[in-house]
């Protein structure tokens, strides 16, 4: 009886595992089809208004043609914005894939590609205040998570006439705790906790661009690494992002 009964449960979880794939399965197909409907009528709404531009941009005024262009610039965010929910879920089905990654390199890497087109008005600095060892990750997913971090540092001390991002690497109660910190807008702690969720801005839209979902996607990012991940920061005076990776991930 026990033995009958064992293979039932057993049976029973394989089903479960069935089927929540099976729904995992159909959301990406869902996810799928419903880009491409979405996508393909902003990319037209673009289009004639970029060729109404090209065609009658000279015969109206200047207002006019600065309301084609909030239309163009409303369909690129969109277009943003739906790649960006794409992401969120592609990020929360990814299995990780483990392998030795030179941390501090990639973080100066991220930098470099990116700083150009942040920085047009003041420089900005990055400077690493400890060593920061090698680790075990999954290199798609870590240039994911860096890459969001250094844009919100970039992107928030853009109005700052000397930008300094820090990189650090320290231990917490025992726990290794990497941190990238910038010297930015800042934000009131209050709202710390909301700044994780989808879709959750500390600033208007109109004073910094962005899709209120980088965060959200650091978190699943992070989490799916076995991590965690928290803000800190004060108006005025910056913001700093803390995440921690398994004990075990540490490689030197």
């Amino acid at each position: 009886m026990i033995t009958i009964n064992t293979f039932e449960e057993e049976k029973k979880a394989e089903n479960k595992i069935s089927e929540s794939r099976k729904q995992t399965n159909d959301l990406r197909i869902f996810n799928s089809s419903l880009s491409h409907e979405i996508k393909a009528p902003i990319r037209a709404i673009d289009g004639y208004a970029r060729i109404f531009l090209e065609d009658y941009g000279a015969g109206i005024d200047e207002n006019g043609v600065k309301l084609i262009e909030n239309i163009r610039n409303i369909c690129s965010d969109t277009l943003v914005l739906i790649n960006k929910l794409l992401d969120y879920t592609k990020f929360a089905e990814m299995e990780p894939i483990k392998e030795p990654v030179d941390l501090k390199n990639l973080i100066q890497s991220v930098f470099n590609e990116l700083v150009g087109s942040y920085s047009a008005g003041n420089s900005t600095d990055l400077r690493f205040k400890s060593s920061i060892p090698i680790i075990l990750s999954d290199s798609f997913l870590i240039k994911q998570i860096i890459t969001n971090i250094i844009s919100n540092s970039l992107k928030f001390t853009r109005g700052k006439e000397a930008g300094i991002i820090t990189v650090g690497y320290q231990y917490e109660e025992n726990t290794p705790v990497f941190y990238i910190k910038d010297n930015g807008v800042g934000f009131d702690m209050k709202f710390s906790e909301n700044l994780f969720g989808m879709f959750q801005r500390m600033h208007s839209v109109d004073d910094f661009e962005g899709s209120g979902l980088g965060l959200a996607l650091v978190k699943k990012m992070i989490e799916s690494l076995g991590g965690s991940v928290w803000i800190t920061g004060e108006v005025g005076k910056g913001a700093c992002i803390y995440f921690t990776i398994a004990q075990e991930d540490i490689l030197n």
